[in-house]
């Protein structure tokens, strides 16, 4: 079986209809794939990566006008198959070595049950103390040969740390993805699967100049499975860097040496439930495989700058999920974050600007438990991205964007110590988690949020951005004052004091007409309301 011409990956077609497809269907225009059916979320995310991964391997633009015009109007279904003939020999995932992300040589480790190739997987301590209640062992026995290969190339590209010496991802466990798409309102493109895989495909130039090192062009560079794995056993003590390799190996990183174990018998996959005739029960880890350091920046991820070093670490998802308060940093460059060299080429390339079109920004990850390889769950949600051709203006975009997620964050603060007051005699000895409550108030207000930006956008070149100050200031506001109101009274009846409810709510409204509070928006006392 060869991942680049059997039909293997789920999708829907414009019609509705659903299908396996092999890659190069992505571009055929009778009933154009519209996006991606994978029968789990992180399958699909992953999906989108492996796609991405392909074309800018095999089919990078040679230059910008390819790029238009391919965006426009795709390649030939043929055109997309010989661009891929070139690294056919890495795709196999059957039979004599070399394997699809599977280890080049014969394997010595333990055997494993193929549930334990999915991220969500209880580890071996969770079933040691039989805690694997949400997630059940043994609930997934059989994998069909789609899911088996979704399931290999999600866990070897998120892969957080496993112990016994199994390593994390290139970008570590459970990283952040931001992808540009085509919003499907408001633009005049039709939005298929192909435009919004290729809006995130550099040309070969650009790419090279964010990477600037030298060429390593064995396949083997490319796909470590290609070779012997640079293991990082004691004896060895190899660590992987981007110098040492393709940079295009950032797609393909293969921190895990597993080989998948083929069954000749007819059965049903348990996760799609497709009837296989080549279904994997188990499959052969063995520790020590490549060990990713130094500083590598994947296209794809949103990076933070360490204050210390002054080097960019790949941001992961943290356990209060995704909301507006994260949105600035992946969508615009900031001081402390990175955006991902995607969203940072379609923000300030010039070259890419389509101001007939309207685009957002697709994010999605494992938010893992900390020092742990264990997921708690899977996030994804969509942003809008605007196009700033002026550069000034995108910089003072910037600043009164964070004052107003500054102040969003506050509020949310102000607004959970006061219901603790409000429900707690002693509220920092009570116990529990109240994070919840802030994480209503950004939902509460996300759509305020959004079209504040739009105004912002409006507003700053004829200095009017205060205007959009006074009537976020408004909305935050009332907002908070209603959150109080239906959670304070939804305490523990049998402590419930009015009294200190009362006081509570007076605090909330001293916090948000508070000087240091308002000065932040940059708005007068005046304007308080």
């Amino acid at each position: 079986m060869n991942l680049l011409y059997e039909p293997w990956i789920p999708v829907i077609r414009k019609s509705g209809r659903q299908e396996k497809i092999a890659p190069w269907q992505i571009v055929e225009i009778n009933d154009p794939v519209i996006e991606l059916a994978a029968p789990r979320p992180d399958f699909n995310g992953a999906m989108m990566e492996f796609l991405i991964g392909l074309l800018q391997t095999t089919a990078a633009p040679e230059n910008h006008n390819q790029w238009v015009d391919w965006l426009e109007s795709p390649p030939s279904p043929d055109t997309l198959k010989t661009k891929f003939e070139s690294v056919e020999s890495a795709f196999e995932c059957m039979g004599s070595a070399p394997l699809f992300m599977q280890d080049y040589e014969d394997l010595k480790g333990r055997y494993w049950p193929v549930f334990q190739l999915l991220m969500d997987s209880p580890g071996d301590n969770t079933i040691k103390k039989n805690k694997d209640h949400f997630v059940k062992r043994e609930s997934i026995d059989i994998l069909c040969e789609p899911c088996s290969m979704m399931a290999l190339f999600t866990l070897q590209t998120y892969a957080a740390g496993g112990g016994q010496g199994h390593m994390t991802s290139l970008r570590g466990g459970g990283p952040l993805t931001t992808l540009v798409m085509l919003d499907p309102v408001g633009s005049q493109l039709e939005n298929t699967l192909w435009r919004n895989l290729w809006l995130n495909v550099i040309e070969k130039d650009d790419f090279r100049n964010l990477y600037n090192t030298e060429n390593h062009e064995n396949l083997a560079d490319i796909f470590p499975w290609m070779a012997p794995t640079r293991a990082s056993d004691s004896k060895s003590g190899q660590e992987t860097q981007l110098n040492q390799v393709n940079p295009l190996q950032m797609y393909w990183g293969m921190p895990r040496r597993i080989r998948l174990h083929w069954l000749n018998e007819s059965s049903c996959c348990d996760i799609c439930g497709c009837p296989t005739n080549r279904p994997v029960r188990e499959f052969i880890m063995q520790g020590h495989g490549t060990k990713y350091s130094g500083t590598w920046q994947h296209p794809l991820s949103p990076h933070y700058i360490e204050s210390k070093s002054g080097q960019p670490s790949p941001i992961h998802i943290q356990k209060d999920g995704l909301s507006y308060r994260n949105w600035l940093g992946w969508a615009q460059t900031t001081e402390n974050i990175k955006s991902a060299h995607i969203v940072e080429f379609f923000n300030t390339t010039t070259k890419r600007k389509l101001p007939q079109e309207q685009f957002r920004l697709s994010v999605y990850g494992y938010d893992m438990e900390e020092g742990k390889a264990k997921a708690r769950g899977w996030h994804q949600t969509v942003y809008p991205l605007f196009q700033i051709e002026n550069n000034s203006l995108r910089k003072d975009f910037v600043e009164q964007a964070q004052k107003l997620i500054d102040s969003a964050n506050e509020v949310a603060g102000f607004i959970q110590l006061c219901v603790k007051e409000a429900w707690f005699k002693r509220p920092k000895d009570a116990r529990g988690d109240t994070g919840f409550i802030k994480e209503i108030f950004y939902q509460r207000t996300e759509q305020e949020f959004y079209q504040s930006l739009g105004e912002l956008l409006k507003r700053i070149p004829d200095k009017k951005e205060n205007t959009v100050f006074e009537d976020w200031y408004k909305k935050i506001k009332n907002a908070a004052i209603a959150l109080f109101d239906y959670w304070a009274a939804r305490g523990d009846v049998s402590v419930s004091d009015p009294r200190r409810i009362a006081a509570a709510h007076q605090k909330l409204n001293n916090l948000l007409r508070g000087k240091k509070f308002i000065a932040g928006l940059g708005i007068s006392n005046k304007e308080k309301v």
